[in-house]
C-alpha cells in the first residue's frame, strides 16, 4: 500500500493537528513512525459491550499517532441503534463515516438511492486490500440495480452458535444431572429453583440468544422457510407454528419463575453474561466466544465455580448459520476527503494490521512462543479493555473471522488450554445440523422497504416483543396480530419476496 500521503491528509484535515502520545510498551507496527497530522473523520457506530468509552484513551492515541488520522468517534449502545440512527438519518446531518444494516434494509436503501452515501467502486479500486477483505461474492449481493457499491459490509463468520452455558459445579453439587433435552431442560429449572432459590436458573439477553435453543423446535430463529409442502412458498418466521411454540414455551417459563424476571424489563443485551459471571445464574445463554471470559470474571464471584456447556437440546437441534454480512458502514457522500479515509482503512488491513488485529504489546497481547496471544479483558488495564477499542475498530479480512490457532493461543494466555478442545468440540456438536435462514436479505420487497417498519411496529410488535413476559397474551392474540399485519400489507409483501427471490435453494454460507 502507499503511505496516505501527507499533501491528501491536508488537504482532508477538518480539526486540529492530531496530539502524540508514547504508550509504556512497545507495539505492533512501526513504533517509531509518526503519523502526520491530517484526516480527522467522524465515525459512529454501535457498540455491543458496556457503552463506556472515552475520549483520547491510550489506545486511540496510538492508533491515531501510527494511521496519522484522528477519529471523533459517536457510540450507541446497539440495543438503542436502530431508534436512534433513523433520526440521525432523517437530519440528512450525517456523520462521515456510519455503520448501518446496509441495502437489505428498505430505510437505508432509500438514502443510499437518494443519494446520502459515496459510492466506492473508484476507491476499492485504489485499494487492494480493503477490496480483497471481502470476497467477491459478496461484493456482488450488495451493488445497486446499476452495479454500484456504495456500503463496507462487516464479515462474520456464518457459524456462531450461542451457547447454553451452565454452572457444573451447582449442578454437580445439587445432584442435578445435565439435561439432553426441552422436557428435561425444563425439569432441571425447576429442580435449580429449589435447590438454590437465591439464584436465576435461566437468563438470556434478546430474542436472538434463542437462535440454537429455536433449532431444538426445528426452525430457523427469525428466519423465511419453506411452507410445509410447499418448497417454492417462502414464510416469514411470525407465521410459523413451531416457532411461536418456542415464544409460548419461554413465556410458561418466565410464568414459573424459571426465566429471569428481568428478561425484557432491563434492555441491557449483555443482561445474561452479566449475571452469569456475577454468580446470580445457572444457565445462561451467551455467544459461543465468551467462554474465556465467563470462567475469568465468575471466579471473582465464585472462586470454586466451573461452568459448562449443554450439548443442543434434543435428537435434530443444532445451530442457526447466519448471512455472513454482520452490518458494516456507509461513507457520506459529504465526506471531504475520502480518498484520504481509504488510505486509512487500507492501512488497517497492510502496514496497521498488526496493531488492528492484536493492539500494543503488554497491553493488549503478549508474545507466546513468537506468537501474538490476546491478554483477556479481566487482566488488562481499563484503558485497554474492549470497551475502548471496539469503538475504534473497522472490518477485517473474512480469513481471520474464525481462526482455530489464535483462539488456541487466547486460551493459552487465559490458562485455559485443557478447555480448548472442550469448547471446540461443543462448537462443533452444534454446528454439526443447520437451520438456515432461505430468505436473501440482499432482495427487498418494494412494499417493505417503503412501508415495514410501520406495519411491523403497528402490527406485529405488540404481540412479538411482549409475549414472553406477558402472561395474558395468548397464541389468539398472537394469530390476530398476524392477520391484521397481512390484511394491512403484509401478504403483499411476502407475495412480493416469494416473487423476486425466484432461487429458493437451501443457503450454504458456511461452504460458499
Amino acid at each position: 500500500m502507499r503511505p496516505i500521503s501527507r499533501r491528501r491528509l491536508l488537504a482532508g484535515a477538518t480539526g486540529a493537528a492530531l496530539a502524540t502520545v508514547t504508550v509504556g510498551c512497545s507495539s505492533s507496527g512501526d513504533s517509531d513512525q509518526q503519523g502526520p497530522s491530517g484526516l480527522t473523520f467522524s465515525y459512529l457506530r454501535p457498540t455491543w459491550g458496556p457503552a463506556t468509552y472515552t475520549k483520547d484513551g491510550p489506545y486511540e492515541l496510538e492508533l491515531e499517532r501510527q494511521a496519522g488520522v484522528s477519529v471523533d468517534v459517536q457510540i450507541i449502545p446497539v440495543i438503542d441503534y436502530n431508534t436512534k440512527i433513523n433520526t440521525i438519518l432523517a437530519s440528512g446531518d450525517l456523520p462521515d463515516v456510519l455503520w448501518a444494516p446496509g441495502p437489505s434494509s428498505g430505510v437505508w436503501a432509500e438514502a443510499q438511492a437518494e443519494g446520502a452515501f459515496l459510492a466506492i467502486d473508484e476507491q476499492l479500486e485504489k485499494h487492494p486490500a480493503v477490496k480483497a477483505a471481502v470476497p467477491e461474492s459478496i461484493w456482488a449481493r450488495i451493488k445497486d440495480a446499476e452495479g454500484a457499491t456504495y456500503f463496507v459490509p462487516n464479515l462474520i463468520w456464518p457459524q456462531v452458535p450461542f451457547f447454553m452455558f451452565a454452572r457444573t459445579d451447582l449442578l454437580e453439587s445439587a445432584g442435578i444431572d445435565e439435561p439432553t433435552t426441552l422436557e428435561q431442560f425444563v425439569d432441571t429449572l425447576a429442580a435449580v429453583k429449589k435447590a438454590y432459590p437465591d439464584h436465576i436458573p435461566f437468563t438470556m439477553g434478546y430474542e436472538w440468544h434463542t437462535k440454537e435453543l429455536a433449532t431444538s423446535f426445528g426452525v430457523s430463529k427469525s428466519g423465511w422457510e419453506p411452507s410445509q409442502g410447499d418448497p417454492n412458498q417462502l414464510d416469514p418466521w411470525f407465521v410459523k407454528e413451531r416457532e411461536v411454540d418456542l415464544y409460548f414455551w419461554l413465556q410458561d417459563l418466565h410464568r414459573k419463575g424459571l426465566l429471569d424476571p428481568d428478561y425484557g424489563v432491563n434492555k441491557e443485551p449483555n443482561l445474561s453474561t452479566n449475571k452469569f459471571k456475577a454468580n446470580k445464574a445457572v444457565f445462561a445463554i451467551e455467544n459461543w466466544a465468551v467462554f474465556p471470559d465467563l470462567v475469568a470474571n465468575l471466579k471473582k464471584a465464585a472462586p470454586k465455580g466451573t461452568v459448562g456447556v449443554l450439548d443442543p437440546l434434543g435428537e435434530g437441534a443444532g445451530s442457526r448459520p447466519v448471512f455472513p454480512i454482520d452490518r458494516g458502514f456507509y461513507i457520506s457522500a459529504k465526506m471531504a476527503d475520502p480518498e484520504a479515509f481509504f488510505d486509512f482503512l487500507e492501512w488497517t488491513l497492510t502496514e496497521g494490521s498488526d496493531f488492528r488485529r492484536y493492539g500494543i504489546e503488554g497491553k493488549t497481547y503478549t508474545v507466546v512462543d513468537g506468537k501474538k496471544a490476546p491478554i483477556q479483558d479481566t487482566d488488562r488495564e481499563t484503558a485497554f479493555q474492549t470497551p475502548q477499542l471496539e469503538p475504534l475498530s473497522f472490518i477485517g479480512p473474512f480469513s481471520e473471522k474464525l481462526d482455530w490457532e489464535q483462539l488456541g493461543l487466547s486460551y493459552a494466555s487465559a490458562k485455559l488450554d485443557d478447555k480448548f478442545d472442550y469448547i471446540r468440540g461443543k462448537f462443533e456438536a452444534y454446528i454439526g445440523t443447520e437451520y438456515p435462514d432461505f430468505r436473501n436479505p440482499t432482495v427487498l420487497s418494494p412494499t417493505e422497504a417503503a412501508d415495514g417498519t410501520r406495519l411491523t411496529q403497528d402490527y406485529l410488535q405488540k404481540v412479538t416483543e411482549s409475549c414472553i413476559i406477558n402472561h395474558d397474551l395468548s397464541r389468539t392474540d398472537w394469530t390476530t396480530a398476524v392477520e391484521k399485519w397481512k390484511a394491512a400489507g403484509g401478504n403483499k409483501i411476502i407475495d412480493e419476496v416469494n416473487q423476486l427471490q425466484t432461487d429458493k435453494s437451501r443457503p450454504d454460507y458456511t461452504n460458499s
